[in-house]
């Protein structure tokens, strides 16, 4: 009788430690396999080696699990009928049911979930063993299953996605785990490859360049004023980039006493590039070419504007300023009303990420500018009103027929 009691409590705690177990190993991330073998030394490769099978794993977890299941549920009926007659088999068997689920099923996984790793490897030897044991019945079991599986459909796979990567990261960032100037890092680096030169560029009526017939001794005030270090050089017209100047070149030919020496004579060839060249592939080239500025052409092989290795580094470090160099006003700033006042050049997806709307462009628009124009079909107007589904913008100043900025009001959810 007492042997019964005794079998049934033992029974009843191997449920929960299979239960737990089960949450333990599935519940283990990618990066905390990895560092299994680290952490608990030979029971930690040997959790690796039955998580290379997750399969057979979970079919023998479970198997042991029923059986365990399966026998404190006939001894429970043998103690009732013997005591209490047939008449209580329907009572003792929701009181099992309840033990089960809160002692056998539900503590131990919260246990589990909170030390995964540590009860993953202590029961390691434990499953290794019992899946050799039992292995004709985890193989019938598992081939079935397997098949079942096939016929529902291929598998979408585990792999993680870049997606799951920066949710984790996103997550940890809302925890304190990292802080959050890492995890907008983080996520311009996995964007990297999606941004075009198009994005990132001085558009072309921002450009500052010199006509190349110009002297060093004519254009040093202006460079000086300007205060860049590479100058963009025209032939006859702002639009037909044909060198660029080095300030470096400038003031040696001035100390050299040359300054009767034409830019022309001095300046290097351009590096051109489309607008639909991609950043990570623009960096690659800055590299090669040892020359930090490019000449970027639209469709047409027209001047759409310049782009330098600063800007490419900014979409992932954010704007860089030097010693000389003024602070740009921020591209969206909110207002107290809750509308925002956006730079018409500011980059698509940063609008999305700020705003959390999901502006979407079916041309080649990057920017907020170009979203809008390619939305209406037209060149919008000063005060224009222009209704998204996300909201309405509002054009506030136009420079030529290029918009400078926008004020937008999000959509009021019902």
């Amino acid at each position: 009788m007492e042997a019964e009691y005794l079998g049934l409590g033992i029974l009843l705690l191997l449920s929960g430690v299979f239960s737990g177990t089960e949450t333990a190993f599935t519940s283990l991330s990618l990066m905390q396999i990895h560092s299994l073998n680290t952490k608990f030394g030979k029971n930690g490769e040997i959790a690796q080696r039955l998580l290379e099978r997750p399969d057979r794993l979970l079919t023998t977890v479970l198997i042991g699990n029923n059986l365990v299941n399966i026998a404190a549920s006939a001894i429970a009926s043998a103690i009732t009928i013997r005591l209490f007659g047939n008449a209580a088999l329907g009572a003792m068997t929701g009181l099992l049911t309840l033990f089960i689920l809160i002692f056998g099923e539900v503590t131990p996984k919260q246990i589990a979930i909170v030390h995964n790793e540590s009860i993953a490897c202590a029961m390691a030897p434990a499953i290794l063993a019992l899946s050799l044991a039992l292995r004709p019945v985890v193989w019938i079991v598992g081939s079935a299953s397997y098949v079942v599986t096939r016929l529902s459909g291929p598998s979408d796979g585990n792999a993680p996605t870049r997606e799951g990567i920066l949710h984790v990261i996103g997550h940890a960032s809302t925890l304190g785990v990292i802080e959050n100037y890492k995890y907008h890092m983080v996520k311009n680096v996995f964007r990297f490859s999606d941004v075009t030169v198009q994005a990132v560029m001085t558009h072309r009526t921002r450009v500052f360049s010199l006509n190349q017939s110009l002297t060093i001794d004519e254009a040093l005030p202006e460079i000086v004023g300007a205060g860049y270090s590479r100058i963009p050089v025209y032939h006859d017209n702002p639009e037909e980039i044909v060198g660029i100047v080095l300030l470096k070149d400038v003031l040696d030919m001035t100390v050299a006493g040359n300054r009767s020496t034409r830019l022309k004579r001095i300046m290097v060839d351009p590096i051109y590039v489309p607008e639909s060249r991609r950043i990570h592939r623009m960096l690659q080239h800055f590299r090669k070419s040892g020359l930090n500025i490019a000449v970027v052409r639209d469709e047409y092989g027209g001047l759409a504007g310049i782009v330098t290795l600063e800007d490419v580094i900014e979409e992932i470090l954010g704007e860089i300023y030097d010693e000389h160099e003024e602070q740009e006003r921020e591209k969206i700033v909110r207002l107290e009303d809750g509308t925002y006042i956006i730079a018409a050049d500011l980059p698509l997806y940063l609008a999305n990420d700020t705003l959390g709307t999901h502006f979407e462009t079916g041309g080649s628009a990057q920017t907020v500018g170009g979203y809008l124009t390619e939305h209406t079909g037209r060149i919008p107007h000063k005060d224009d009103v222009i209704s998204t589904t996300h909201g309405e913008f509002v054009v506030q100043a136009m420079q030529k027929k290029r918009i400078v900025s926008v004020q937008f009001r999000p959509a009021t959810s019902d």
